[in-house]
């Protein structure tokens, strides 16, 4: 091994170990003089009191926390990037000079006496390691670019404070060590990829020329990864604006959330806000709600094709423009004001008595305001503006201070929702679906397809009751979302925002190039296509891929064993053998159902044969063998994935087909299917 680079490598190692040691006496310092002033504060307190310093005091605390915090964030990464201090290595000469750069990239940087040891890897600089091969090279600093040749690109093997090895390349990232870290065995948790982030990857990570970016990726392209990548160059980049707190990612479940919760630590940033469209949905109409899984269990198990077509429909830019139209329209003309009279004062009459002065508000008055001239609001809107209008008045006439003048525009909003003659949004909302010839069958429980357009009805008619706000939005598997949902999340957001998702994963209807098309339009984004998948084997993904009649996937060259399908009469006694004999050395092998009665009739055939956890919550994941269905399993990736019950009476119709594509698309090593009767008709060239 050549004794610069170990010299280097002990050299880096040093200053991180110092640096490690400084930053614990510094965390030790800050909470001793924490402890000293707490406990001054506990002994003088009265005194602290009386002289009124007891707000600088608390000033003074909450600094020290912070520092504190701030220093424990620091030694924790700090802690992560002893054990491998750096990953790769460009040489790079600038157009015009002759002293060649050796840029080291790191998860983070390392400084030592103003000099940099090692380049994060979000710098402007290190995009170049990403982007190009040996030669001509650029990057950008804000607009301006800096040229020159890279001579050498060098790629690093570094665990646990040891230099391995290393080797040199002439690509962007040689697919040796792409294939060394995708044949690895899948974790409980979701890793960075920063050693082997791809250039049309990276491009996403960092592009700063648009706002709002959709990107549509195949199957195991690395969309997530690439989403929580650019959230933490995004914290990089744009530190002095924006923090963790201010990033928002939609996660389809809590499985999914615990999946993805080691990616931005391993980065060095703390975990993004998360939520759910369920857990909005919950608040904002306090109503039960039927999920995304119960709804696909439901479809799946007793499938209806009324019921298809009317979740087809329901998807619709059509229906979404049916349903702002009725709004709009037939449902805003019912609003039918009144005159409306108050006592503002008294008077004397000819006889000397004393008589009321009335203000009225007559229904032409209140009409003109609430059609003409507020009429590109939300009736909502058009309320709230009336009301103030109207409070104003007599707070001016009578002198009313703001508690008073609150109170009374909240009773005038009253009484103007009155002039509406229905308010209950999901009467308005099972009305619409009369006209549309379409029921409404949520009294007890809201359907997962109708969500959305209640969600829609309120805010038009009463404004949501929370503030969802954040800074960037991240929006993932944006397939399972509607054009409905869609419009929900414009009202909810207005910041810059990330969308991901692959419109041949959505399970409960077929998507085409022409609805992707729609989406970039109406959320107004850059629409970014990934056409290269990484997950699955060369054989698994083209089994997959074929099924389904998808064109143009490129395939990362890394084999292993084709698809196998077994026929047998004893299922349980087959997933046992798969098990036992080409699973073993795996960490995680999935048996993915088609629905919950499935697995419950499978749960039931494998006791006593073979120990299997359920998937249901995220610790679950930690085990062995899970038994789940392919709507929980959506955005997991395992080992080895078994489908069984793979007959031609279980799998019919595109519905089915979905499901194959999904459940096959989950194992990064191999696919097994398990036949007792006569095999479906979309496992063609699968090997028996």
């Amino acid at each position: 091994m050549d004794k610069q680079e170990e010299n280097y490598f002990e050299g880096t190692l040093s200053i991180i170990k110092k640096s490690i040691n400084e930053t614990k006496k510094q965390i030790n310092d800050a909470e001793e003089e924490l402890e000293l002033q707490k406990k001054k504060l506990s002994e003088n307190y009265y005194e602290v009191d009386k002289s009124q310093d007891l707000a600088s005091v608390y000033s003074i605390l909450n600094s020290l926390e912070e520092v504190s915090v701030d220093m424990r964030n620091k030694l924790s990464r700090l802690e992560k990037q002893k054990n491998s201090p750096y990953f790769s290595r460009i040489d790079f000469v600038a157009t015009g000079e002759s002293t060649t750069q050796k840029i080291y990239i790191g998860l983070t940087g390392i400084r030592d006496n103003n000099q940099m040891i090692v380049y994060d890897w979000r710098a402007p600089i290190s995009s170049m390691y990403y982007d190009f091969a040996l030669g001509s090279a650029f990057y950008r600093v804000g607009k301006q670019s800096y040229t020159g040749e890279i001579s050498l690109k060098r790629q690093y093997k570094i665990e646990n404070e040891t230099l391995l090895g290393y080797f040199d390349t002439s690509l962007a990232i040689e697919d040796d060590i792409l294939r060394d870290v995708l044949s690895q065995n899948s974790s409980a948790k979701m890793k960075q990829i920063v050693s082997s982030i791809q250039k049309e990857q990276n491009i996403i990570v960092r592009t700063e020329e648009f706002d709002n970016i959709l990107v549509q990726g195949v199957a195991g392209s690395g969309k997530t990864s690439i989403a929580l990548h650019r959230a933490a160059y995004l914290l990089y980049s744009h530190r002095n604006i924006i923090k963790s707190s201010d990033i928002l990612i939609m996660s389809p479940n809590n499985i999914f959330s615990s999946y993805i919760s080691d990616v931005l630590p391993e980065l060095g940033e703390d975990n993004l806000i998360e939520t759910s469209y369920d857990q909005i949905a919950r608040v904002e109409l306090k109503h039960p709600l039927e999920s995304r899984e119960e709804m696909l269990d439901r479809i799946a198990s007793t499938p209806s094709q009324d019921e298809l077509n009317e979740i087809s429909y329901k998807s619709s830019f059509e229906y979404l423009g049916e349903l702002i139209k009725f709004l709009r329209g037939d449902f805003l003309r019912t609003f039918t004001p009144q005159k409306l009279s108050y006592v503002v004062g008294v008077k004397l009459n000819e006889d000397e008595k004393e008589e009321p002065i009335y203000e009225e508000f007559t229904a032409d008055r209140t009409s003109k305001l609430f059609f003409d001239t507020f009429k590109n609001m939300t009736i909502a809107e058009r309320i709230n503006k009336i009301a103030w209008q109207y409070a104003m008045y007599f707070t001016e006439k009578r002198g009313y201070n703001k508690e008073q003048n609150r109170g009374l525009r909240d009773r005038f909003k009253k009484i103007l929702y009155n002039f509406l003659p229905i308010k209950d949004i999901h009467k308005i909302f099972e009305i619409f679906l009369t006209r549309l010839g379409l029921n409404y069958t949520g009294s007890d429980e809201i359907g997962y397809m109708d969500k959305g357009a209640i969600l829609i009805i309120k805010n038009y008619i009463y404004g949501f009751d929370h503030d969802f706000s954040a800074k960037y939005l991240i929006i993932d598997e944006m397939q399972d979302f509607t054009p409905v949902d869609l419009f929900v999340f414009k009202k909810l957001w207005s910041c810059p925002s990330i969308v991901l998702g692959d419109i041949n994963q959505c399970i409960e209807k077929c998507l085409t190039r022409d609805y992707l098309k729609q989406v970039s339009d109406y959320l107004g984004t850059e629409l970014i296509e990934l056409k290269k998948t990484y997950r699955s084997t060369k054989e698994i993904a083209e089994f997959a891929h074929n099924m389904i009649g998808l064109k143009d996937v490129e395939y990362v060259n890394r084999s292993g064993q084709k698809p196998k399908l077994y026929k047998t009469a004893d299922t349980a006694k087959t997933i046992k053998a798969i098990v036992e004999t080409e699973c073993q050395d795996f960490a995680h092998t999935a048996i993915i159902c088609k629905c919950q009665a499935e697995l419950k009739k499978l749960a039931n055939m494998l006791k006593g044969h073979v120990d299997f956890t359920i998937l249901n919550e995220p610790e679950d994941y930690n085990n062995k063998l899970l038994l789940t269905t392919c709507a929980t399993a959506k955005g997991i990736e395992f080992d080895a994935v078994i489908l069984p019950f793979a007959n031609k009476e279980n799998y019919i119709n595109n519905l089915d087909k979905n499901i194959i594509y999904v459940t096959s698309t989950r194992a990064l090593h191999k696919l097994f299917f398990i036949s007792d009767t006569t095999p479906t008709k979309f496992l063609k060239g699968v090997e028996e």
